[in-house]
């Protein structure tokens, strides 16, 4: 296909390709030439609807040259390869290609294909959009993990098929492994030139064992051939190990037979330097939430004011993970809108004393460190992939009232007795005793 030039006394520019029949997701070439002398001119592409195109590479070659005087020129055709890639079926037309060269332009005549879905028939269930060949590897990053730790599993397309592949493979072999594994799609790596797509999930596995993970089964439909073909992606070895636990047995509980040796005394030392640090950490830790409520005299009003509107947010979870997960997130912004703390991952101990910091109030800290401690039961306790019960028909059963309490509570507090019992080392609000945090409502 040639398009002529439309005015003479400006650039001529030609747009051409070799096939006007294409397939959804098939990459075909189109060429801009422009004559012009020894500048390139600059073209604009048109806005495509239903199709993407982006430019592969530049070339030129020289078409004649003129002398006058002294002085020598030569023109050239300066060529531009385009990668087209058609998105949807039916008719596509790609507008005219602009050139511009100083005060000249031309544009060129547009080119229209048809566009045609791959054939149904012998489509095989591993089937992702793609047309044209491709390889396809899987890897797991790191091989080793935890029971709760998190891997990163990718599968690579590479070649003009990746081009076309938009929906993921089947994993669902993956999420019956004995393992239990959680897998979440993340978003997908792509590059146009050389062509590739990666797939990439989150893999969280829930119990320990070695397992393989599944070869993945790709497939797309090759334009020469008119046939299907498949590959499989490699299985991937994954090792998941226990975490460690605590033996109380392994503890050495005898007497020393004579006096103190030197490797006690230096055990002694070593413990005496980390309780003076502990010490100065502690005190530390008074003096920045004493300096961040001097220096943000507001932070306490923000911190009731988040703590009132957390509710909302609890209400809505729809299953015992995503309620824990939501109460987890609502106390680290409630620890850094009052107390400073920066944001990140709370262990139920931290909890505590950035909430009793924030709120003024040991009891709160020690309420909202039970509240944390059920969240993370709920999050990392073995249950598999299946997303978690209702609120209310698992082990979190009262967590939703108990964590609106709590959030009730703070949102009268937030750091009013801050100078007062909480510095003096009293318990402020208490709060109720262990067990059922909803059975007794206390003030903050």
């Amino acid at each position: 296909m040639l398009g002529p030039n439309l005015r003479a006394e400006d650039l001529t520019v030609r747009a051409r390709s070799r096939v006007e029949r294409m397939f959804v997701g098939q990459g075909v070439e189109v060429f801009v030439d422009v004559a012009a002398r020894e500048q390139r001119p600059k073209l604009t592409l048109p806005a495509l609807k239903d199709a993407r195109m982006w430019k592969v590479e530049e070339a030129f070659r020289p078409l004649g040259m003129t002398a006058i005087g002294g002085s020598v020129s030569s023109d050239n055709a300066f060529s531009t390869r385009f990668r087209l890639v058609a998105t949807a079926p039916g008719r596509l037309e790609v507008p005219p290609v602009v050139a511009t060269l100083g005060e000249r332009s031309g544009r060129s005549r547009p080119l229209r294909f048809t566009v045609e879905n791959p054939p149904v028939a012998g489509r095989p269930p591993g089937f992702l959009g793609g047309v044209g060949e491709f390889t396809a590897t899987a890897e797991v990053d790191p091989p080793q993990v935890r029971v709760g730790q998190e891997a990163t599993y990718r599968i690579r397309v590479r070649g003009p098929g990746a081009w076309g592949m938009a929906v993921g493979p089947d994993l669902s072999r993956l999420r019956r492994k004995e393992i239990e594994p959680r897998v979440d799609r993340l978003a997908d790596e792509t590059s146009d030139e050389p062509p590739e797509r990666a797939f990439v999930y989150r893999v969280r596995p829930m119990k320990p064992g070695e397992v393989v993970l599944p070869p993945v089964p790709i497939a797309a439909f090759d334009p020469r051939l008119g046939v299907y073909t498949t590959r499989a992606a490699n299985g991937v070895p994954l090792k998941v190990v226990a975490a460690p636990t605590f033996d109380a047995g392994a503890l050495d509980y005898r007497p020393p037979a004579s006096g103190p040796s030197p490797r006690r005394i230096a055990a002694g030392a070593a413990l005496g330097a980390a309780a003076i640090v502990a010490a100065g950490l502690f005190a530390s830790r008074r003096r920045v939430a004493e300096r961040w409520r001097r220096w943000f005299p507001d932070a306490g009003r923000s911190a009731r004011r988040y703590a009132r509107a957390a509710g909302a947010g609890l209400d809505e979870a729809g299953t015992e993970t995503e309620l824990a997960r939501r109460t987890i997130e609502a106390l680290v912004e409630y620890a850094r809108r009052g107390a400073g703390r920066p944001p990140g991952a709370l262990t139920p101990g931290e909890v505590e004393r950035a909430v009793s910091a924030a709120s003024g109030s040991g009891g709160l800290g020690r309420r909202a460190a039970e509240v944390a401690a059920r969240c993370d039961e709920i999050l990392f306790a073995a249950r598999g992939a299946g997303g978690g019960s209702r609120p209310g028909e698992g082990g979190g059963d009262g967590l939703k009232e108990d964590a609106l309490a709590l959030f009730e509570a703070l949102g009268r507090s937030g750091g009013r007795r801050a100078g007062g019992e909480a510095r003096r080392g009293g318990d402020g609000d208490a709060g109720p005793p262990p067990g059922r945090i909803s059975e007794t409502r206390t003030s903050g």
